[in-house]
């Protein structure tokens, strides 16, 4: 596989780097997650001002009318900056949270990932997250939810000659992972997040790729989280898959990592059956085993590149490989260098997913 990268690196002269305000986000007067939180749906689709971080995430792999295969992300990320309310008379500039955006697509054919982002502040009709439902615009990117629960989602960027105009209808009911929604990441009170998601979403519409429409079709993953002080003091960053499996079944795994790479007593799945009916998996109920590695040629950072995942209980043995190499994703705007792509499986069953890949190149300790 061979990889054409190209990273728009936007001017945030307006904007204050996520980075220099570090400081105030760790805030001890942000609410933090703990067991018995009660989640209720359509609202807790919506924003969660008082807690610290969260984020609406979108994957999904597409083919084209010609058999082309293209992968895509789409994220929102918020910051809360200062926990107080926002009352009337503030000053506009004022800032109680800031949102960034990140969108990518990953052409298979090509071995090309294109990446674009914003980062907005709060409070000058930049940005908006509704608090009782799922309506996000950054800009002109917008995710809804509609009356019938399917997602409409169109976001695009010129400069990198890519965007999307999706429906999303959920083929599965929302599922809560962990104790009830709250998936448990450290052994303090508060190292926890709201979790929920759309396990397999049937996906259509319009792909625009440097000024050609392509109609496409795929499976895409839907995930919400939520908290404050959500990891613990040690942990460098996490592996995660989400795998649609084409016996019908999703697999969700997240490995915490360690600075030494060994995972967290608290890393953990969920195994969604065929009609919708959710399983939690503890740390000892699978193995991610790494098969080989590829190095970023501008971080440094060496990714795992192909894995093996068995799931012993449920006979599950996978063998999973990115379908691009080079899905290196390098935010100026929150200074994270992550890696985001899809990856075909194969093995007991077969089947696409996506991986998330952190604390390669930079860690991910005190920013979640």
């Amino acid at each position: 596989m061979h990889s054409d990268r190209e990273t728009r690196r936007p001017c945030h002269a307006r904007f204050a780097h996520i980075g220099v305000l570090a400081l105030l986000l760790l805030s001890q007067d942000w609410k933090r997650v703990e067991h018995g939180l009660a989640l209720t749906y359509p609202k807790d689709h919506g924003a969660h001002l008082e807690y610290r971080t969260e984020w609406w995430y979108l994957t999904g792999n597409l083919d084209g009318p010609a058999g082309e295969r293209f992968g895509f992300q789409f994220t929102i990320f918020r910051s809360g900056l200062d926990p107080s309310a926002a009352e009337a008379g503030d000053s506009p500039l004022r800032v109680h949270h800031v949102y960034a955006g990140h969108l990518a697509l990953t052409d298979v054919a090509a071995g090309r990932t294109r990446f674009a982002e914003r980062l907005r502040r709060s409070g000058a009709g930049l940005a908006r997250a509704a608090e009782d439902e799922l309506d996000l615009a950054l800009d002109d990117w917008t995710l809804r939810r509609d009356a019938n629960d399917h997602l409409h989602l169109a976001a695009s960027d010129p400069a990198q000659g890519f965007g999307f105009a999706f429906e999303l209808a959920p083929e599965k009911p929302l599922v809560l992972h962990g104790d009830a929604g709250v998936s448990t990441k450290g052994p303090e009170p508060g190292n926890a997040s709201a979790y929920a998601s759309w396990t397999r979403i049937d996906t259509t519409g319009t792909l625009t790729v440097d000024g050609r429409e392509l109609i496409v079709r795929g499976a895409a993953w839907y995930d919400h989280e939520f908290g404050s002080s959500v990891l613990p003091d040690g942990v460098r960053g996490w592996d995660w898959f989400s795998l649609q499996l084409d016996d019908g079944r999703e697999l969700v795994l997240f490995a915490l990592r360690r600075e030494d790479g060994t995972p967290t007593e608290q890393s953990a799945g969920t195994l969604v059956e065929r009609d919708g009916s959710a399983r939690t998996l503890a740390r000892d109920d699978f193995r991610i085993e790494v098969q080989g590695r590829w190095k970023s040629p501008r971080s440094g950072g060496a990714y795992p590149a192909r894995w093996t995942i068995e799931v012993p209980g449920e006979a599950l043995r996978l063998e999973l490989a990115p379908l691009v190499s080079d899905c290196e994703l390098s935010s100026a705007a929150t200074g994270v260098v992550y890696w985001e792509g899809p990856v075909a499986i194969t093995g007991s069953t077969s089947g696409r997913g996506y991986a998330e890949l952190t604390g390669y190149s930079n860690s991910m300790s005190k920013r979640f």
